[in-house]
């Protein structure tokens, strides 16, 4: 009888644990296709959707460590049950905004509860999976479940943007939250050992969480605005930050992150991996939907729909290379996975024009699902296996932080060159035509935004003749080809580098750290 619970108690704690990741990630883009309808419901300006869209990483990033402990010392399912909750209220607060003020920080509230349910919902998970090589296999599938909802959630936003309203991507979340608990509580299921008599380290919890928080906001606003006094200010903050956590950590006795741990080349190098798969999907989600979006002119949904070959060869493959990683360790997965991702950001990226075909694109994005899927799960593996079960929320959070770090880095980061490059091209063109300053600045803010083409001819005013700015559109797409195509390729060298690092970091076999050494 005993058998028979555990048989299925196991599938279920792996099926909401998965909901739960799939749920919190799905919140990174499912607001991406609601934001032109919260502007004209709220009044909300440029900036202010912007703040709606960072709010949530930039919160999410920061706790993230801070979760992860508090998993490993409170309990996994108390903490994951607690962020479930958070995650839930805040949903419904997003929902019932009356403003843009009130939905941007209800949206950061919401990264809170995230940053309590993703390493509290993994860590749960290595607890009712103990043994390495069933663990391996589920957090092939946890890892699939949670990467695709990055990929599906323009799709989801669409349809339910379509259905109900921007309010529906938010509301979508409550049942799902409460389901999940549900399960969680319900469930018999055995709880890893915890560190309960381990202090929190407040001053390395609060320094971190610091550190993390303003290195996020400085990269997304020099995205966003470019290098200038806040993104230095944020840096800064950032960088005194972390010297002073790295200082508390060296001399406490409960370090939130253990020093030891960072000089453990296995756990680097899963960490690493991780950032470079999470870099590789956002690179291919934002940038491709707006090539879509922009140069081949298909609506939200259309073009969401032609990103699917990606999620689906990420989820085919990520349980594959669960028992990949069970059977032969992490690297051999990893490596593959990561020269493959290169391979298809390469040959995206050298392919890329305005007439791409979309069965040609889809076998792009396969290519590049199947190196993703690849190596998603085994780096998670990888950095459970690298600490002690107690201290598997720590390794669940770093992941996280990897992943958070990574979309951040891709999204506005490379999305900083490609919009400058982008602007400074039709800047200069506008120039040429003997456009005026003021009125060019006007004209590339309407052209990056995809303008149509009344559009610009009514924001010209009829200073620029309309053949030339016939051919103006035509090159801006062009140029927008261009650049997306040196994102890719530079996405690509990321990948090639992560894959020398995880080469030499990574071992065939992990051995597990005792908890002496942490």
């Amino acid at each position: 009888m005993e058998g028979s619970v555990r048989d299925l108690r196991r599938p279920l704690v792996l099926v909401a644990t998965s909901l739960a990741a799939f749920t919190a990630t799905l919140d990174n883009t499912v607001v991406a296709v609601a934001l032109r309808d919260i502007q004209s419901d709220l009044g909300a300006g440029v900036a202010e959707l912007q703040g709606v869209v960072t709010a949530y990483t930039v919160a999410l990033a920061a706790l993230l460590l801070t979760g992860g402990t508090l998993a490993d010392v409170a309990g996994r399912r108390r903490v994951f049950v607690a962020g479930l909750a958070v995650f839930a209220a805040a949903s419904a607060a997003c929902a019932m905004a009356d403003s843009a003020g009130s939905l941007i920080t209800a949206r950061a509230v919401q990264g809170v509860g995230a940053a309590l349910v993703l390493p509290g919902g993994l860590s749960v998970l290595a607890a009712a999976y103990p043994e390495p090589g069933p663990r391996a296999r589920a957090v092939g599938l946890w890892a699939a479940t949670g990467a695709s909802a990055l990929v599906l959630g323009p799709v989801v936003g669409g349809l339910l943007v379509a259905a109900s309203g921007w309010p529906a991507v938010f509301w979508v979340n409550f049942p799902l939250c409460a389901l999940v608990a549900l399960v969680v509580l319900v469930v018999p299921a055995p709880d890893a050992p915890t560190e309960s008599r381990r202090g929190l380290d407040v001053p390395g919890q609060v320094l971190g969480a610091v550190t993390l928080a303003a290195a996020t906001y400085a990269v997304v606003l020099a995205g966003r605005d470019g290098l200038g006094a806040p993104v230095l200010l944020a840096a800064v903050v950032a960088l005194l930050a972390g010297t002073g956590f790295a200082a508390v950590e060296r001399r406490t006795a409960h370090p939130v992150l253990p020093l030891a741990l960072l000089r453990r080349r296995d756990f680097l190098g899963a960490t690493v991996g991780a950032f470079a798969a999470s870099l590789a999907v956002f690179v291919l989600l934002v940038f491709l939907s707006l090539f879509l979006q922009l140069v081949q002119q298909r609506e939200a949904l259309p073009a969401a729909l032609r990103l699917l070959p990606l999620t689906l060869a990420l989820v085919v493959t990520a349980p594959v290379a669960g028992r990949w990683a069970a059977a032969r360790g992490p690297r051999a997965p990893v490596l593959t996975g990561l020269l493959l991702t290169a391979v298809g950001l390469a040959l995206t990226g050298v392919r890329l024009a305005e007439d791409l075909g979309d069965l040609e694109l889809g076998a792009l994005l396969a290519l590049s699902g199947v190196g993703i899927g690849l190596t998603t799960a085994p780096v998670v593996t990888a950095s459970l296996d690298a600490v002690a079960s107690s201290r598997s929320g720590l390794a669940a959070a770093t992941v996280n932080v990897a992943r958070e770090v990574g979309g951040v880095v891709a999204v506005a980061g490379l999305g900083a060159l490609v919009v400058a490059r982008l602007g400074t091209d039709l800047t200069t063109r506008l120039l040429d035509l003997g456009v005026p300053d003021a009125r060019s600045e006007t004209l590339v803010e309407a052209l990056l935004r995809g303008a149509s083409q009344s559009e610009v001819l009514q924001l010209a005013d009829g200073q620029v003749p309309l053949d030339a700015l016939l051919l103006l559109r035509g090159a801006a797409e062009a140029s927008y080809v261009t650049s997306v195509r040196i994102a890719l390729l530079g996405a690509a060298v990321v990948m090639v580098l992560a894959t020398a690092v995880c080469a030499r970091w990574l071992q065939a076999r992990v051995d597990e750290l005792d908890d002496a050494q942490q």
